[in-house]
């Protein structure tokens, strides 16, 4: 006797949903749940790469966040030609991920620029979707090789009345931005960071958490200024493809890994991303990972997008904050749009 699956039920990748609480409006998160508990009990090295592979809209900055959290349990941070490497895979991801954000107005510099991240990838030793370029405190020795850089893409001046009254984080060094620094831009290193994050909704889809009890928001608003997000993307290209073309012309003289051993307490890997500070927090005790925080841009600018939406069209208060979500690649004007109220 058989059995009959139908397998006909629609899934729209370009809605989002909305739901309205007594509280007000608020993005839904809940096709994106934690997977922090999940990985509990893991061989804390194999934890980035199960991570990279389960969020396959970002692989890039969860790979290079673990392989940080990783380098911190080692004591074992990267030389310089490692770190060169690191930002080149960084930078490529930043490129491939956010050109298409500029379809709706230049598609073909859009397809030139995601074209051209595609092989800045490739160069750092990831030619396929999920890289495996970085390992504790160091790199896989890489093949590079030259590039021709595109020019930059037009910023587009467009009108943006930017309500949020919170913090803006992002990472730095020496007062600078820089996606693989060691600093906050409050001051703080990186390392505090679980001392400085409360997650008020702990294990949530959208934990709504607080930086020293106060709100804030990550991602290219934070890192390049307050704008319109558009500009803040293009912004964001342009600055890729500058430090590109400084990579290309940096030194890549060995070594490539900094020895160190895998010591028992807690590692924070921290980047900032194409959305914004994607933080890996893992403790471990004789190589087995005990504790564990995931704690995705998405997840950070929830508060932000759901303050959004009650000020804002839904839409382009989603495309302002940018969840990972696959709504966000709709066509202007062709995202699903779902309002329903909350059971």
């Amino acid at each position: 006797m058989s059995t009959t699956l139908r397998l006909d039920h629609f899934l729209d990748p370009f809605e989002a949903r909305v739901v309205v609480t007594e509280h007000g409006p608020r993005f839904d998160l809940s096709a994106l749940p934690r997977l922090d508990h999940m990985l509990l009990g893991r061989n804390v090295l194999e934890v980035p790469d199960i991570v990279k592979r389960l969020c396959g809209i970002c692989p890039v900055t969860h790979h290079l966040a673990g392989m940080r959290a990783l380098d911190s349990l080692f004591d074992a941070p990267p030389p310089p030609a490692a770190r060169n490497v690191r930002a080149l895979l960084h930078y490529g991801s930043v490129l491939d991920a956010v050109a298409p954000k500029l379809f709706g107005h230049a598609p073909e510099r859009a397809v030139e620029l995601k074209r051209f991240g595609k092989a800045v990838l490739a160069l750092a030793g990831c030619p396929g979707h999920f890289p495996d370029v970085a390992i504790p405190g160091g790199v896989r020795e890489p093949r590079l090789g030259s590039l021709e850089v595109p020019e930059p893409v037009f910023v587009p001046d467009l009108d943006w009345e930017d309500g949020f009254t919170g913090l803006s984080l992002r990472l730095e060094t020496e007062g600078e931005f820089d996606p693989l620094g060691g600093w906050l831009s409050t001051g703080e290193p990186v390392a505090e960071w679980p001392q400085l994050i409360t997650e008020t909704d702990p294990d949530q889809p959208a934990p709504r958490p607080l930086y020293r009890g106060r709100p804030y928001r990550v991602g290219p608003l934070a890192q390049f200024g307050s704008m319109h997000p558009l500009a803040a993307q293009a912004t964001q290209l342009n600055h890729a493809l500058a430090q590109v073309k400084r990579l290309l012309r940096a030194d890549y003289s060995g070594p490539w890994v900094t020895p160190g051993s895998l010591r028992d307490g807690t590692g924070v890997g921290l980047v900032d991303g194409p959305r914004g500070i994607l933080a890996h927090v893992y403790t471990a005790a004789d190589g087995v990972l005990v504790s564990c925080q995931i704690l995705t841009p998405t997840a950070q600018n929830e508060p932000w997008l759901a303050a959004m939406l009650g000020a804002l069209d839904p839409e382009a208060a989603i495309r302002a904050a940018d969840p990972c979500l696959p709504c966000t690649s709709a066509p202007e004007g062709q995202m699903n749009v779902r309002t329903v109220p909350c059971a």
